[in-house]
């Protein structure tokens, strides 16, 4: 299965580069992404050795799991080609959802239902129809399965962003020079940030963007992926990004020590 999901994600690939190959900004972010869909591969890799739920699972249980988070941006080349062609309106998760419902060797709710809501607020992966219909058995096997899919994407990114310098500007999109107006933070996020949640868009200011990377700690399911972060040395890299483009003094002080109590005091599933 492994294999034939290789073979997809790189028949999507290719697919998309011969849209893109001759435009310079898309053909690169295509093939950031072909690697980052390998480096989301190792850090699920990580976690299903180290969380507690998946150690008794037999080894084609796993390779279903690990061929789940191998294919969770599947679409995103899709998208990129899309971006392209000057479509902004297109939800790679959904579409990998359609693309893999309709293939028989992957159309397993398990695998296809947790990447759909991969890059979705968890509350839009509850109140899924389909995931609502589930046995409560099945409703916490996805979920688990859910939970890996988006920690090991964050893993990912947050390793990325700390150890390859040149990608910072464009998340943070900084391009232009700094000013003070670019360090503040918009009202709707001084209002929802200390909700147990991640930090809701739009992100108007830098200082947004910081915060909404910050909460991206929030979002974290597993212990293994706190601990992971940490060896990589990416969690104290996001709190210096924060603690950089966040110009609100009183906000930086209370959100650092909001997210640092989170850490200590949060039951994260181990």
């Amino acid at each position: 299965m492994l294999k034939l999901a290789t073979n997809l994600l790189y028949l999507q690939y290719y697919q998309c580069m011969e849209i893109v190959r001759n435009d310079k900004f898309y053909s690169y972010y295509a093939e950031e992404k072909i690697r980052h869909s390998f480096q989301v591969a190792g850090a699920g890799n990580y976690l299903l050795r180290h969380i507690e739920w998946f150690k008794d699972k037999s080894p084609e249980y796993l390779i279903m799991v690990r061929t789940a988070i191998l294919l969770h941006d599947v679409c995103r080349f899709s998208e990129i080609a899309a971006l392209y062609n000057g479509i902004k309106q297109y939800d790679h998760g959904v579409a990998a959802y359609e693309l893999l419902r309709n293939t028989p060797l992957f159309n397993d709710i398990r695998i296809r239902l947790p990447i759909k809501h991969h890059g979705h607020l968890i509350e839009d992966f509850y109140a899924d129809a389909e995931y609502q219909n589930l046995s409560d058995e099945l409703k916490k096997e996805i979920e688990y399965i859910c939970f890996v899919v988006r920690d090991a994407d964050k893993i990912a990114n947050f390793n990325m962003l700390a150890h390859e310098p040149y990608f910072v500007p464009l998340f943070m999109e900084v391009d232009h020079e700094i000013t003070d107006a670019d360090l503040q933070i918009s009202e709707h996020i001084l209002q929802s940030a200390f909700k147990g949640d991640t930090v809701p868009k739009p992100f108007n200011t830098l200082g947004d963007r910081a915060a909404s990377l910050l909460s991206w700690f929030v979002d974290i399911n597993y212990r293994a992926a706190l601990d992971y972060c940490d060896k990589l040395g990416a969690t104290e890299w996001v709190f210096q990004m924060f603690e950089k483009y966040c110009g609100n003094q009183e906000f930086k002080q209370k959100y650092v020590a909001y997210v640092r109590d989170y850490f200590k005091n949060h039951q994260f599933i181990k």
